[in-house]
């Protein structure tokens, strides 16, 4: 009897370590200003990017998505995983990656809809009110 007990064991001990773990999401960048010259990778909580930054109006990540699918662009708290205060947001805007073109946008708020593009990825980007506003915010996508 102990000698099943042991081997079913570890026949259950195996089958969990061949077992595939799933693919872990990328680490996404946050980027300062309109060209990217400053950056950070350090993940807040919630699958957020932050906090962000000192020095720099805008911050913006690049992420991809499925074409079609309804999705949010949101400055967060600090934190990562509570929407930030929205006093210090001029405006949150989705972008094409290379900020050619604008998919949607949003005055005075934390928050903003979007479709995600045919081309699969896009730029998610807080415009502060003031260059020292960052810190007590971080960006995510969902």
């Amino acid at each position: 009897m102990r000698f099943s007990t042991v081997l079913a064991l570890a026949a259950s001990i195996g089958l969990v370590a061949a077992t595939p773990t799933p693919e872990t999401s990328k680490a996404v960048t946050a980027f300062a200003g309109p060209t990217g010259e400053a950056a950070l990778s350090t993940e807040s909580g919630c699958g957020s990017v932050g906090p962000l930054g000192s020095g720099h109006y805008v911050w913006y990540i690049v992420v991809g998505c499925t074409p079609g699918a309804e999705m949010t662009c949101q400055a967060t708290d600090s934190t990562g995983c509570l929407p930030g205060n929205a006093k210090h947001i001029g405006s949150m805007e989705v972008d094409d990656p290379n900020d050619t073109y604008q998919i949607a946008s949003k005055k005075n708020t934390n928050t903003v809809q979007f479709v995600c593009p045919s081309g699969g990825q896009i730029r998610c980007q807080a415009n502060f009110n003031d260059s020292d506003d960052g810190p007590g915010y971080s960006l995510r996508v969902f």
